[in-house]
């Protein structure tokens, strides 16, 4: 089998992993160029999604690469999402998995024995499956099915960065919160006095591409520092202090999506269910989506695959969906997001059982 993967970041190069460990041929193709650096933050991954990782070999390269060292007293690990990303596609290239840049998604012939991908530069590339982990804003979804929603515009601005040489409270490792009236902020720190940070803002209407890109480092300093006048002063420093670029990015998620496959065409991740950033499972729930379908094209013949990865998937990644919506709602109303989360993190999948 050779499996033509839709995107590089974290979904993409984990699919790899996982179907290069049962033996299919795997291509990855990334819509940005090689030399493309803008990997965005860092995430945190999740106990569960460290289990996931666990079955792919790649938690302690990936703990390795975290901001401590190792995996935080609540179990989660942050991480930048440029380091992340490095080793998942290291692994994936370790594993036999080809990536090819600059391969932008257009089309998609699908025939009995096979599909057939096209790309916006390049040539078309043949194989037997094609898995779409191409993000949010999907175009396999859509040559899935042309009527698949649109993502849902959550009324929050995300903005964060990183900080150094301010006293921050906090273990290492552990994320901290600080709710104000205006906005929420979070953060977490190693023990060195760096402080990774986000913040979310309440913003009612849909901001434009036009409008974030004029949203300049200067007015979003001002913009936070009103924001959170009231919070510890801590705070106010770990922002003056921020030595990364800053940009704000417009919050968005997809409660639902009908059709996760149709022929030979199937999506994974943020593609078929994406989270909004309060829910802390985006990158965990791509991990747990690689592992299964890899788990379902190992045990079950190709055409029943697709089918059985979405019954064993759906339930529970939208259910993750609707509760990151619930925490966004708490943080426009200045309070915390509900921390009853055992049936999230204490999931994990048995590689050794079938499907």
């Amino acid at each position: 089998m050779h499996a033509l993967v839709i995107g590089g970041g974290v979904a993409g190069p984990a699919t790899a992993v996982a179907l290069r460990s049962i033996g299919a041929q795997v291509t990855i193709c990334e819509a940005r160029p090689a030399q493309d650096k803008d990997a965005g933050l860092w995430v945190m991954l999740a106990p569960n999604g460290l289990a996931a990782l666990e079955v792919l070999g790649l938690k302690d390269a990936v703990l390795r690469e975290s901001l401590a060292g190792a995996a935080g007293p609540s179990g989660f690990a942050p991480i930048r999402r440029a380091g992340l990303y490095r080793v998942l596609r290291e692994a994936a290239v370790a594993a036999g998995a080809r990536i090819l840049h600059d391969r932008k998604l257009v089309a998609a012939d699908t025939f009995a024995d096979g599909v057939v991908a096209r790309f916006a530069e390049g040539p078309a590339l043949s194989g037997d499956l094609l898995v779409g982990c191409d993000g949010i804003h999907s175009r396999t979804r859509t040559l899935i099915d042309p009527d698949a929603p649109r993502t849902r515009y959550v009324p929050l601005l995300n903005l964060g960065g990183f900080a150094s040489g301010v006293d921050a409270p906090g273990e290492p490792a552990q994320l901290q919160f600080v709710p104000s009236p205006k906005g929420f902020f979070g953060y977490t720190v190693s023990g060195s006095r760096e402080v990774w940070w986000f913040a979310n803002l309440p913003w009612g209407a849909e901001p434009t591409r036009a409008e974030l890109a004029a949203m300049d480092r200067a007015a979003l300093t001002a913009r936070l520092l009103d924001t959170f006048a009231s919070a510890p002063s801590f705070v106010r420093d770990v922002i003056r202090a921020t030595w990364t670029d800053l940009y704000a990015l417009a919050t968005h998620d997809l409660p639902t999506v009908p059709v996760w496959s149709r022929d030979r065409l199937v999506l994974l991740g943020d593609a078929a269910h994406a989270t909004t950033p309060t829910s802390g499972q985006g990158s965990s729930m791509a991990l747990e989506d690689a592992v299964v379908l890899a788990q379902c094209l190992r045990d079950l013949p190709w055409s029943q695959a697709p089918a059985r990865y979405e019954e064993l998937r759906r339930t529970r990644v939208e259910s993750v969906v609707a509760l990151g919506a619930r925490a966004s709602a708490a943080k426009l109303r200045s309070g915390i997001p509900d921390n009853s989360l055992d049936w999230v993190l204490d999931h994990r999948i048995d590689w050794s059982s079938r499907v």
